[in-house]
């Protein structure tokens, strides 16, 4: 299984991030213990960091946020708006919309070489976000609980991986 950690930087309190409890809590019984928190990226650290984000933009705390967010980085809880921005600025490995997320949906939006490994897409289907190299796809078809979400940002994370080092 992929190694996975909370990132919560330091001064900077996510707001709209609903449900992180319940996710995190699902989380770990997937995990099948506590998922570390931690307030900065450790460069050797050879997982994926989660950070949630709801409203948070990119330039909070003079730009600590952006600084942190890069291609070792998921996303949580995006609100709408912030998205396209932040795939501009900052290619995450990924992310959750905030409106999918709270009601603990599984999609998913995601670096389009890897939603191309393990999604057929229909003829004439579109491709968000296709000039940024991101789409979207829902990996495990949702059931309203936050373990099967957090099954889903976990299988992205490890195909996203093996593609990441095959680079």
């Amino acid at each position: 299984m992929i190694l996975v950690k909370l990132l919560k930087i330091e001064n900077i309190e996510p707001v709209g991030v609903d449900n992180l409890d319940k996710f995190i809590q699902g989380l770990n019984n997937i995990l099948g213990h506590s998922v570390e928190t931690v307030n900065k990226i450790d460069p050797n650290f050879d997982g994926y960091y989660l950070l949630p984000m709801g409203f948070t933009i990119p330039e909070s705390g003079n730009g600590i946020v952006k600084e942190n967010i890069n291609e070792k980085v998921f996303l949580l809880s995006v609100i709408n708006t912030n998205i396209r921005r932040i795939l501009e600025e900052c290619k995450p490995a990924g992310l959750t919309n905030w409106a999918l997320f709270k009601g603990a949906n599984t999609a998913i939006v995601g670096k389009t070489e890897v939603i191309e490994k393990v999604s057929t897409r229909e003829e004439d289907e579109e491709i968000w976000y296709e000039e940024l190299g991101y789409d979207d796809y829902v990996p495990i078809p949702f059931d309203g609980t936050y373990e099967t979400v957090a099954k889903a940002i976990l299988s992205y994370l490890e195909v996203y991986d093996k593609c990441l080092k095959s680079k």
